[in-house]
């Protein structure tokens, strides 16, 4: 997955989540800056009931996929900093917007 023009890889595709999640330490890789965080007035509940502070959110573009078949929206992600093995996760919301079905089955998605 390409968020702004960077490949991402450890992306969770997570039908479950309501929110797409960019975690800090990918952020920074990305050089974007600190200050192009909108702020965010909420916190998250994770994967164990236990309380994520967000930092802010930032709207990136997403591009998923491989000629022909791509896929291409401006999503959302609230950066958050927690340790996880995943540098992002795509929530219902993302895969809205790039109009992807995710097959567990298969374990891909499909734009």
């Amino acid at each position: 997955m390409l968020v702004a023009s960077w490949e991402l890889k450890k992306i969770l595709v997570d039908n479950g989540s309501s929110a797409d999640i960019l975690y800090f330490h990918a952020f920074k890789q990305m050089l974007i800056g600190e200050n192009r965080l909108k702020l965010a007035n909420s916190d998250l509940f994770g994967f164990f009931g236990e309380i994520v502070k967000v930092e802010g959110s930032i709207e990136l573009p997403v591009l998923v996929g491989e000629p022909p078949l791509r896929a291409f929206a401006m999503v959302t992600f609230l950066v958050v900093r927690a340790t996880s093995a995943y540098n992002a996760i795509l929530g219902r919301p993302g895969q809205n917007l790039l109009r992807a079905v995710a097959s567990a089955y298969l374990q891909k998605m499909k734009s």
